[in-house]
């Protein structure tokens, strides 16, 4: 009796897990529908969405040492400043003039690695650079890149950050721009820098501006058919 109820838990806890996997993980490559295709974009090891974060304001030494008054600090305080309108509602206005708007989050992929090529490819999608042998190549869409910045100044002030390794850093940027003001920008890391399962973390950061994105990727969890795919 007790072999037996262990057994229907076991099959119980193994049809959660498979219920919880999505169907493009218990297949190979070739077997893959449109749909499979379409949930690995979406959200998979490779894959997922980052929030757009604003860069912190700068204390008025940090902007005087900068030789820019100007230069991160939250618009708009202007009558509050003058305490006119009385403690309170003075702290309750500055906090208001440096609250920073949201800007969403936006689509991040590990684009070199061989089951994102596969999905785009199913899905007849372009990637969004031909380089992948001899690069990592990481992808950020639909991101608001100012007008004055350009590839070298983006590849300065991004990297992937690993424990107790020195930052990696990209050995190339492109930027794609749009119609819209926004644009696909591309991160090529060199693979003469070995990342492997050893690597648990990996911690990608990029500024744009204002603006700056982290994400997690794992290792461990970007294999597939037994394959570190990157």
């Amino acid at each position: 009796m007790r072999t037996t109820v262990c057994s229907v838990l076991f099959i119980a806890a193994t049809a959660v897990l498979a219920a919880d996997n999505p169907a493009w993980m218990n297949k190979s490559i070739a077997e893959w529908n449109e749909e499979d295709a379409k949930q690995l974009l979406a959200n998979s090891p490779w894959v997922g969405r980052a929030e757009l974060q604003v860069i912190s304001d700068k204390s008025p030494d940090q902007r005087r040492d900068g030789g820019d008054w100007d230069e991160g600090i939250g618009k708009g305080v202007g009558i509050a400043g003058t305490g006119i309108l009385g403690s309170r509602r003075a702290q309750e206005a500055i906090k208001e003039a440096h609250e920073k708007p949201s800007y969403g989050d936006v689509m991040i992929r590990w684009e070199s690695a061989a089951p994102v090529r596969a999905a785009e490819s199913k899905l007849g999608e372009s990637a969004a650079s031909a380089l992948f042998t001899g690069w990592y190549s990481i992808v950020l869409y639909d991101v608001p890149v100012p007008e004055k910045w350009n590839a070298d100044r983006l590849k300065g002030l991004a990297y992937l950050k690993r424990a107790n390794k020195a930052n990696f850093k990209p050995g190339r940027v492109e930027i794609i721009r749009h119609d819209d003001g926004m644009a696909t920008v591309v991160y090529l890391f060199p693979r003469s820098e070995e990342i492997s399962r050893r690597d648990r973390d990996i911690i990608f950061v990029a500024q744009l501006g204002r603006l700056f994105v982290t994400r997690y990727f794992h290792p461990s969890q970007m294999q597939f058919e037994g394959n570190l795919e990157l």
